[in-house]
Parts: structure tokens; sequence; C-alpha cells
């Protein structure tokens, strides 16, 4: 059970990653990216949006990095 945890905050992390750069990235580079499948992609995203790290756009397929959050990783980065 471990194992899954840390595999989930391990994709978790990758991702946040990829959105540091405050841009809208499409599901699907995600997808293939991380070679993960949509529904993971998905539940990975809609994790970081309820928790409002992340802002998701159904419509368009596609997420990014909140404003919020984002301001806490430059603070931290610097």
């Amino acid at each position: 059970m471990t194992l899954g945890c840390s595999k989930i905050a391990y994709r978790i992390t990758l991702i946040l990653e990829m959105l540091c750069d405050g841009k809208w990235h499409r599901i699907e580079q995600l997808e293939q990216l991380m070679d993960l499948k949509d529904f993971e992609v998905k539940e990975i995203t809609k994790f970081l949006s309820d928790y409002d790290f992340a802002e998701v756009d159904e419509e368009n397929s596609r997420v990014r990095v909140s404003r919020d959050f984002r301001k806490i990783l430059v603070q931290n980065a610097t």
C-alpha cells in the first residue's frame, strides 16, 4: 500500500514540476510525457484542482498551476 502512495505522490510531484511555469498544458501532453493513461492524469489534476494547487479547464482539456500556489513555489525557489 505504501508503494502505491509513493507512486501517486511521485506522479503528483512530476505534474506540478511541469506546471510550475504557470502556462496552460494540454492533458494529452501530460499523458504522453508521463506515460500515463487519460484517467490517471484526470484523477491527479482533479486532486490538484480540489486543493487549489491547479486550475483545470475541462472544456479545452488543459491544466495549469494556480496563481496562489505559483506564488508559493516562486517564494520557495528564491
